[in-house]
């Protein structure tokens, strides 16, 4: 199964032709998720991403995810603070309960800059899928993150974020932990 789905992110990977693309790549003791994001679209208003991800973990665990998002900066009375919203896809498995999901989540980030220490910022983001968007086992499901990035280079930044995958199953089983913890992470744009 998790040569099916490595095929099928690479297939994404390969396939998406377009300029502004990022890796993020972030690492705990037990497990590790990378991301690729690409712009696929831009105009005064902002600008539109997709985001591919693979998640797994030494307890078997994995999510791989799909989204869209529109970001944008807030406003002029808030200046550095960047969101961005839109719908994700998730696939969860968790192997100790044998159970697996699929949800279409809503959700977000937050970017915001500080003034004064333009390479610092504070991250987040939260997704959500309602039973009525999860299928599978899976009765619902979050995804939250909060952290703080530095800028490296105009071209990479690191971070420590604490993440938080949660998914409640059926079949008696209940809420269950797909990864939990702090993570350590960059991100490259080339």
């Amino acid at each position: 199964m998790s040569a099916r789905i490595l095929a099928a992110f690479l297939l994404i990977l390969l396939s998406t032709t377009v300029n502004a693309q990022r890796i993020d790549v972030n690492l705990k003791q037990d497990s590790a998720r990378f991301s690729y994001i690409t712009l696929i679209g831009g105009s005064t208003f902002g600008r539109t991403e997709m985001t591919t991800g693979i998640l797994y973990n030494e307890d078997g665990n994995q999510v791989v995810n799909l989204g869209l998002q529109v970001i944008d900066v807030a406003g002029s009375k808030t200046p550095g603070l960047e969101l961005g919203v839109g719908p994700r896809l998730y696939y969860l498995k968790h192997d100790n309960t044998d159970s697996s999901g699929a949800a279409v989540a809503l959700g977000g980030q937050l970017r915001y800059k500080l003034p004064s220490l333009q390479r610092l910022s504070f991250i987040g983001n939260f997704f959500y899928a309602p039973s009525i968007t999860t299928t599978l086992d899976a009765e619902n499901m979050y995804e939250f993150g909060i952290g703080v990035s530095y800028e490296l280079l105009p071209t990479a930044n690191v971070y420590v974020k604490y993440r938080r995958i949660r998914a409640d199953f059926a079949k008696n089983i209940g809420a269950e932990n797909i990864d939990r913890g702090t993570v350590v992470g960059m991100t490259f744009t080339f």
